[in-house]
Formats: structure tokens, C-alpha cells, sequence
């Protein structure tokens, strides 16, 4: 029994010293954010263009992206930040996400989609106005994932 688990460990030694270890650095996808620009306006109960260029050296996977209040002024690493409105509570915020596949095949891929932002919830009346975070998460086919932020605003027409 001892020589069957030495003759894994030394097996498995073999196998694993074999491997080459990946710059995850190289590996992760990259993106360009196209559309919104950092601190655009985009109003409720109207859409606007989500675009993103994105590569990879293997192929993509999936892009999720969410949207939620920067009432408080939080920040998620380093991105071009907006003149902030002054901090305030949230009542009703606006807060939503979606995930989309991307063609694992491409190593290039123009992501886009219409996004429209409801006028109002349902209930409880319309949402709360001004400083708001999209979160951006591109994972491809190899599971490596980037991370990206983009601040906007979100404002009712007058």
C-alpha cells in the first residue's frame, strides 16, 4: 500500500512539474468600454446603446454587467470618475443585471445591446435620481474574468 502511494505522489509530481504555469495577466479577456462614456446621462424610460470591444487570446465566454447607486460615493479600483452630486440616502434606487454568452470561438467580438431603463418601479413609484456604478465582468472560454467599472448618471427628462 505505501509503494501504491508513493507511485502516486511521485506520478503526480512528475504531471504537475510538467505544466506550465500561465501569466493570468495575458490570459484574462480585454475591454473597451464604447458606450455609455464615462459620466454620460442616460434617462428612465428611455434606452441607450451598452457597447463594448472585447478580445482574447483563446475565445470569450460571457459578459455580465449590473447597475446600482453611487449615493454614497463608493468607488470599485481605478476608472475615470464623475463630478459627484452631493451624498445622499437612497429612498428607491435603481438597481438591475444581466448576463449574455459571447461566441466562444471569437477572439474578437463587438458586445451591444440596447439596454432601456424603466420609468418607474412598479409599487412604489419613480426610482431615485443621479450618481450610479455599471459593474462589467467579461470571463472567457478559460474562465479567466476582468473587471471594470463605469460611472454614470441616471436623471429623469425634465
Amino acid at each position: 500500500m505505501n509503494k501504491l502511494i508513493s507511485i502516486l505522489i511521485l506520478t503526480s509530481l512528475i504531471l504537475f512539474s510538467c505544466v506550465d504555469p500561465k501569466n493570468t495577466v495575458e490570459e484574462q479577456p480585454k475591454a473597451e468600454i464604447l458606450s455609455p462614456l464615462p459620466c454620460d446621462t442616460m434617462y428612465f424610460g428611455e434606452s441607450f446603446s451598452f457597447k463594448i470591444s472585447l478580445n482574447d487570446n483563446t475565445g470569450l465566454g460571457n459578459i455580465s454587467f449590473d447597475v446600482h447607486n453611487n449615493f454614497g460615493h463608493h468607488n470599485h479600483g481605478a476608472h475615470e470618475t464623475c463630478t459627484f452630486d452631493p451624498v445622499k440616502q437612497s429612498i428607491n434606487p435603481y438597481s438591475n443585471s444581466w448576463i449574455f454568452s459571447l461566441p466562444t470561438e471569437k477572439n474578437e467580438y463587438l458586445f451591444e445591446e440596447t439596454i432601456t431603463l424603466p420609468f418607474e418601479k412598479t409599487g412604489t413609484g419613480k426610482y431615485d435620481t443621479g450618481d450610479y456604478h455599471f459593474h462589467i465582468y467579461i470571463t472567457d472560454n478559460e474562465g479567466y474574468q476582468v473587471f471594470t467599472t463605469r460611472d454614470v448618471k441616471i436623471l429623469y427628462r425634465s
